[in-house]
């Protein structure tokens, strides 16, 4: 297909301290087989050299542009690059990510499918996850079922590895949450995907999620913005969103019921169970009382019995969250 008559698709970067990884990222957005792209890189106040690297990167390439602006978070930055997008279609890759070359192609071929305001891959290779799914089957499915797979999550969290419509986002006023330190992600997807016309979704994989980034805020532990800020947009989606469709409901609870377990993982490996005593037993409370609801939720076994162990004893319910190798790096947003 001509350049000329594919379509335009921008691709938005929110970038912070993450030079080590940048030029992989950027490089792999450069060799995409659709070359009818736009790559904003939205530098956020980066105090490391990735400014310069951005900057290098446009004089390379004529796709390539770069907004620096003061550091205001990782939905600002995203929020701005909504703003300059020209393209029919938008998608997020983070700064410390890659993508596969046929990235762009593959959403465009799922969008055309079913002509669907949001597209998205089941799945994402990993830093510990190399290999690629032996089939690809493609479905589509109507605003809650993606609400529903969102929550728990059988589909990827975050913004990432998907693609939208521009033109859907602008009429519903769909931007990010400048204000939530954790969770933006989620609320952006689970609203979207209430006002699409459908979700379709393949799962070949085509995005590469890191998650050995060692800088990355989701690596290590931090009560205030990862357990509380978690929780808060919990709390702001429960105020803000249709939860009437009972298999919706029953996702929401359980995604709930899994933010206090990773609010109390993040108190108990801080070792701040005395600074956070109140929220400390507001978690475990709500791990309790949201435990046997679990057992109908459409989760594995194994997570149903670990639910079943919180309900039955506080003990249980802390070796249940926890083991000698836990790791903070997990995609719950």
């Amino acid at each position: 297909m001509n350049a000329v008559t594919e379509p335009l698709v921008s691709i938005i970067v929110p970038i912070y301290n993450v030079e080590k990884y940048l030029d992989q990222c950027v490089a792999s957005l450069i060799q995409q087989t659709h070359h009818n792209i736009e790559i904003l890189l939205i530098d956020d106040g980066s105090p490391d050299n990735a400014p310069a690297i951005c900057d290098a990167w446009q004089h390379k390439d004529e796709r390539v542009h770069v907004l620096h602006k003061t550091n205001s978070g990782v939905s600002a930055s995203r929020n701005a690059g909504l703003h300059a997008a020209k393209g029919e279609y938008v998608c997020f890759v983070d700064g410390d990510d890659w993508v596969e070359p046929d990235f762009v192609e593959y959403m465009l071929e799922l969008q055309a499918k079913r002509n669907a305001d949001i597209v998205a891959s089941l799945c994402c290779f990993t830093s510990t996850d190399f290999h690629q799914r032996t089939q690809d089957e493609v479905s589509t499915i109507n605003p809650q079922e993606a609400m529903e797979l969102f929550f728990y999550p059988t589909i990827e969290l975050g913004a990432w590895n998907k693609l939208y419509r521009r033109s859907f986002l602008t009429a519903n006023n769909l931007e990010f949450i400048t204000d939530f330190c954790a969770g933006e992600g989620l609320q952006f997807i689970t609203l979207a995907a209430s006002k699409a016309n459908c979700v379709t979704v393949g799962q070949k994989k085509v995005y590469h999620y890191r998650t050995d980034n060692a800088t990355s805020a989701t690596t290590k532990p931090d009560v205030e913005r990862q357990g509380i800020g978690a929780i808060t947009t919990m709390q702001y989606i429960c105020e803000h969103l249709d939860l009437s469709n009972p298999k919706v409901r029953k996702a929401y609870n359980w995604r709930l019921w899994s933010t206090y377990g990773y609010c109390l993982r993040q108190i108990i490996a801080t070792h701040q169970e005395h600074v956070y005593r109140d929220l400390l037993r507001t978690c475990i409370h709500h791990r309790r009382s949201l435990a046997l609801p679990m057992i109908a939720a459409d989760i594995s076994m194994k997570r149903k019995i670990i639910a079943l162990l919180t309900f039955i004893s506080q003990l249980l319910l802390r070796n249940s969250l926890f083991g000698k190798n836990l790791v903070f790096n997990e995609k719950f947003w």
